[in-house]
């Protein structure tokens, strides 16, 4: 009996040295040979392997702040927490310099900073690197927004409130992966405005392909919560519209009754490992039951055009929100079904709304095939409009399935191959194979005749 005591007592002991004393302090740390700094909270007795939620302030704020607010949560549920401190940078809605972040959708000091944190902490505290999270206020909400582009590869979910980017901040979606995405915006901010948020969450939800008719919920004088439900490859979008609430970093009015709660228990469901398809790039899913394309930004059925999505541009009513279609240097495909009268010819163009408005499709395509169209960006980021056109405005066409996938690596490997051959670019690869490309997003693979022409493509 001593000797199970004895052993009791030491294992006691090992457990207890390998859960951490209370941190609440900042923490200064040189990135890039800069100077920067962050306010650390770790929650007394939170054990190794524990979650990280790093947590940004807005424009003006200070780490100091500790928004939005996780301390008290932290607690209870035993996850570290950062609040990183934003540079001073000049802000044109403010004609002046203040604190905050570059959120502009581009590799920035920022991004480094933001890596740089959670690498220090996850040595120090040996943090689970499969869960940690990325969320923030105002402009460290545009920031969440923006690094969904270049942090899918440490963050397992993100969550946003009372910010998403405008102005100078226009959103680039064009992550490398779908992400778990939450929102949280009050329906009486009219800094941050509510009545443009509708746009943001429309690009997500296709950037994910979630169902775009979300299941809604609402309690009458404190929220409407929108479940844009995940789907095949994807991940779910979370849109909460709050009654009474303005610009604010913090609300009552969330089904938890704490809105840094609600992005807890939102964030603790995903891990790094939650699966999804990473070469998912968009899917509309336009053909969904009770979806109105034409409210969210698509022409349909208007004379010869039987769809059109990517028109809108930056105004000053829109603050640079709109719904649109981005991409950045890479190859991919345009994957769709459609349906009609037989041999009936669809004219598909992908043509780029900045920078040299070329187009990388501009090809012809017959009903009743399933479509692959591979396209290459080569000259970065710029936002494009697809349009698929009929011959006649009579004749009756369905459009289902559509999605933009990154092309895999021994896809994009075959599409040089075929560019190499003397049969000239992908249109060759549909005038030799016909149909034996519909199902490509398994995989393809090329033969080569000894003269160097394609022989055969089918999949693997």
């Amino acid at each position: 009996m001593k000797r199970f005591t004895t052993l009791l007592t030491a294992l006691c002991l090992c457990l207890a040295s390998m859960a951490f004393t209370k941190v609440n302090k900042s923490i200064e740390i040189t990135v890039n040979g800069l100077q920067r700094s962050y306010w650390l909270y770790v929650p007394d007795g939170c054990p190794t392997n524990a979650p990280l939620v790093i947590a940004m302030h807005g424009t003006t704020g200070h780490s100091t702040d500790n928004s939005p607010r996780f301390n008290e949560i932290a607690d209870k549920e035993k996850f570290i927490v950062a609040y990183p401190q934003g540079r001073e940078l000049y802000f044109p809605v403010f004609g002046g310099n203040a604190t905050g972040w570059e959120a502009t959708g581009e590799y920035s000091e920022d991004v480094e900073f933001i890596r740089s944190v959670v690498t220090e902490i996850s040595d120090k505290y040996k943090v689970d690197r499969k869960r940690v999270y990325c969320c923030g206020f105002s402009n460290g909400g545009m920031n969440t927004y923006s690094l969904t582009n270049f942090c899918t590869d440490i963050f397992a979910a993100f969550a946003s409130i009372s910010g998403f980017p405008i102005n100078e901040f226009h959103h680039r979606h064009v992550s490398a992966c779908p992400v778990p995405f939450l929102h949280i915006h009050g329906k009486a901010d009219d800094f941050v405005k509510y009545s443009l948020v509708p746009a943001v969450i429309d690009n997500m939800v296709a950037r994910n392909g979630a169902c775009p008719v979300p299941e809604r919920t609402s309690v009458a004088g404190k929220y409407d919560k929108n479940v844009y439900a995940a789907q095949d490859g994807g991940f779910p979008v979370i849109f909460y519209e709050v009654d009474g609430m303005g610009h604010n970093d913090f609300t009552t009015n969330t089904e938890e009754g704490n809105s840094s709660l609600t992005m807890w228990n939102f964030f603790k469901q995903y891990t790094l490992d939650s699966p999804c398809d990473t070469t998912l790039k968009w899917k509309p899913c336009i053909e969904t039951e009770n979806y109105e394309p034409k409210k969210h930004g698509w022409i349909v059925n208007a004379a010869t055009v039987l769809l059109m999505f990517g028109r809108d541009q930056k105004t000053s009513a829109n603050q640079n929100v709109y719904r649109s279609l981005q991409f950045t240097d890479g190859t991919y495909k345009l994957c769709f079904k459609s349906e009609g009268e037989e041999g009936t010819k669809l004219s598909v163009k992908l043509t780029k709304q900045t920078g040299n408005h070329n187009s990388v499709i501009d090809q012809d395509v017959t009903v009743g095939e399933n479509h692959t169209i591979f396209f290459k960006v080569d000259d970065g980021w710029g936002e494009y409009r697809l349009t698929i056109k009929r011959p006649s405005s009579s004749d009756v066409v369905k459009i289902t399935d559509m999605a933009i996938y990154t092309a895999t690596e021994e896809e994009a490997t075959a599409i040089e191959t075929v560019k190499k051959s003397p049969c000239k670019g992908i249109t060759a690869v549909y005038s030799l194979c016909g149909t034996l490309l519909s199902s490509v997003q398994k995989g393809l693979c090329i033969v080569k005749s000894e003269d160097g022409s394609v022989r055969k493509v089918f999949n693997k």
